[in-house]
């Protein structure tokens, strides 16, 4: 097959946002199709018709690519539950738990199961979507074994050995941000950054890490939470540089449990997230590097490698 040729549509369609790229078999992309439509929105009975309507000029072009669907697209409140496979699990296992979705008009789908483990304590955690993410990132960079952090609503820290995810842990970094500076007292001495001061932004982001790296008790995180506000209240630091204390704190303290004492990972996510955690980590003494921005379209094509189909 000539490299730029097409070997399948691949669609990333999460809780927010859909996306879909047409791609060849090195997973680059000869067109790609966004839309702010997540999977979790849309009516039961809908997601055929929405995915129809998105790629069905490809489809009538290539009517034999297979369309590989990763993210909560498989969730329970998604288009079709795709069961979560226990780690750990490498491309075997995951292919092997694939769901196909049967379609009256686009021909063949394929959801990616989403993956289950148990903490140290016993207690489960899940992810979706990022395993696709995971098994991309490692045909992306040759490696077989390492730790890899995926930003974002719900952070992920794995750890592949053998090419096998054995372990992850969810931190649910984006969204208690986001909840506390738009629904708690934090927010309103906080104004959005206008670009004057960004070296201010800066500093306050540096104060946060350095306060997650003071932290020494688990409830010591809540104290430093609140000193957003009274940062603000004794001018320590400007209002438009709140929130980016208030991120400084909570990524800094995500990466020091999330790194377990590692000095190095892998950080799968878009070029501004990732940048952020990478200044982060340099600031707490863990390396992040940055994976491919496709890693989504490389895991698929892992998967459909291992099950022969391409």
């Amino acid at each position: 097959m000539p490299p730029s040729s097409p070997a399948l549509v691949s669609v990333d369609w999460g809780t927010s946002a859909f996306r879909a790229r047409l791609a060849a078999a090195d997973g680059s992309a000869l067109d790609a199709i966004e839309a702010e439509v997540g999977a979790t929105g849309l009516a039961s009975g809908a997601h055929e018709a929405f995915l129809e309507a998105q790629i069905g000029a490809w489809r009538r072009r290539f009517p034999d690519l297979p369309i590989v669907m990763s993210g909560m697209v498989g969730s329970r409140q998604g288009w079709v539950e795709a069961p979560y496979a226990p780690c750990p699990a490498g491309a075997a296992e995951i292919a092997a738990a694939m769901t196909p979705v049967p379609t009256t008009r686009i021909g063949r789908v394929f959801v990616v199961p989403g993956l289950s483990a148990r903490d140290a304590r016993g207690a489960p955690d899940v992810m979706r979507g990022e395993e696709t993410q995971i098994l991309g990132a490692l045909a992306a960079t040759g490696r077989a074994d390492g730790l890899f952090v995926l930003p974002g609503t719900h952070s992920k820290w794995a750890r592949v050995e053998a090419g096998r995810i054995v372990d992850f842990a969810t931190f649910m970094t984006g969204e208690v941000f986001a909840a506390l500076k738009d629904h708690t007292l934090l927010g309103r001495l906080m104004t959005p950054p206008d670009g004057s001061d960004a070296a201010s932004a800066a500093d306050a982001f540096a104060r946060g890490l350095a306060a997650s790296a003071a932290l020494d008790r688990p409830g010591d995180l809540l104290h430093a939470i609140f000193m957003t506000r009274t940062l603000g209240l004794f001018h320590e630091l400007p209002p438009h540089a709140l929130a980016d204390y208030l991120s400084g704190l909570l990524i800094g303290a995500e990466i020091l449990a999330g790194a377990g004492g590692a000095r190095a990972a892998i950080v799968v996510g878009s070029p501004a997230l990732a940048a952020r955690y990478r200044a982060a980590g340099e600031a707490l003494g863990v390396a992040l590097s940055p994976a491919a921005d496709h890693c989504a379209t490389l895991g698929q094509i892992a998967l459909l490698k291992t099950l022969g189909a391409l």
